[in-house]
């Protein structure tokens, strides 16, 4: 049953991450019409092939790792100004966290301790380990400055274009 729009803008809520559509994009709580549809605030992530489009460098690479990173996964759901596009997908930032011995708490210590707490368990925003993790770039149609963690994901794509990572080493603009 898909979620109604009076009840998913609640801020922040849980959610379970269902489907992985591409690298910016995915459904909670159902996969398509049984699921909402997610756009990820802030950042653009290579398309994958649909349509008359080819897959751009890194499209697959940007979805295998956001299905990898959450695919299954109990998330916090947070909102911004708006709550959706002119698509109707939400809009949001996600929220995943972790104990020490989870996989991902080593990735987030090579990436300067990213969301990481002294135990080593970590609470990190996703939009922007995917920008410090250069698999996605910042989205630029709005200015970042005017999102609530804007200035974070500036510093994380500018962190991962300096340590040539990801997108920054293996995709020519």
């Amino acid at each position: 049953m898909p979620i109604v729009v009076g009840q998913w803008c609640e801020n922040p809520r849980g959610a379970s991450v269902a489907c992985v559509v591409d690298g910016d994009t995915l459904d909670l709580d159902g996969c398509g019409d049984d699921g909402q549809r997610v756009r990820l605030l802030g950042i653009d992530a290579p398309e994958v092939a649909h349509g008359d489009q080819e897959t751009e460098c890194g499209g697959d690479a940007a979805t295998s790792y956001l299905s990898d990173l959450l695919l299954g996964e109990n998330i916090t759901v947070e909102h911004d100004l708006t709550c959706t596009d002119m698509y109707g997908r939400e809009l949001a930032y996600l929220v995943l966290d972790g104990d020490a011995d989870d996989p991902l708490a080593e990735e987030l210590a090579d990436l300067d301790g990213l969301g990481m707490a002294e135990d080593g368990s970590y609470e990190v925003l996703v939009n922007e380990l995917l920008l410090r993790a250069g698999i996605v770039r910042l989205y630029t149609h709005d200015d970042p400055a005017d999102l609530r963690y804007g200035n974070r994901l500036i510093a994380a794509e500018i962190a991962a274009a300096q340590d040539n990572l990801g997108i920054w080493a293996t995709c020519e603009e």
